[in-house]
């Protein structure tokens, strides 16, 4: 099982590869600054599980967009997110939302490593 993270944070991406998913060779971070480079890392990786930044450019709801062009695919998507007010819109399309901080809670890095061992 393949799982990808689409962030437009370095530094969030890098703890979740180095500290969190150093072991996990299954484990691939993009950072993504479009919808374009998001659906580029997505080919290429062809993931089982994703987790999508809703954000990519300040103020954008690009994770919505990515979401609504891929959900067919077989995909399971998350959306990462610190935005509080999006979770009907990924509800409409079946992604749960997992909320998200700038220093990479506990809790929300504990959610990832259930779904990502497949225990959620």
């Amino acid at each position: 099982m393949k799982i990808l993270f689409i962030d437009d944070l370095e530094f969030f991406l890098d703890i979740i590869k180095k500290n969190y998913f150093k072991d996990k060779d299954n484990v691939v971070v993009a950072e993504c600054h479009s919808v374009d480079e998001a659906l580029t890392a997505i080919e290429n990786a062809k993931p089982d599980i994703l987790f999508l930044d809703h954000e990519l450019t300040e103020g954008g709801h690009e994770g919505l967009e990515i979401a609504g062009r891929i959900k067919d695919r077989g995909i399971k998507i998350y959306s990462t997110t610190s935005v509080h007010n999006v979770h009907k819109e990924y509800a409409k399309l079946g992604i749960e939302v997992i909320e998200k901080s700038f220093c990479a809670t506990r809790e929300f890095l504990e959610k990832i490593r259930l779904i990502i061992n497949g225990e959620q």
